[in-house]
């Protein structure tokens, strides 16, 4: 399992560096998942489409 904090035998700026991707993530996850777009959507369909969502890369480098 991975580390919540940043793992021993990181160094000061990659320790930083984690802490400013987790924090990053947790901003663009929170904009995803709080967009109005998701109102559009039925209540009992809206996790079938942020699955969708979340796999819509793998179907795009597939057609590629």
């Amino acid at each position: 399992m991975a580390c919540l904090a940043p793992c021993p035998g990181y160094t000061e700026d990659q320790a930083a560096e984690v802490t400013r991707f987790r924090a990053r993530l947790l901003e663009l996850s929170t904009t995803v998942s709080a967009h109005p777009f998701w109102q559009s959507v039925e209540a009992g369909d809206r996790v079938e489409a942020r699955m969708a969502l979340k796999h819509a890369h793998e179907r795009a480098e597939g057609e590629a």
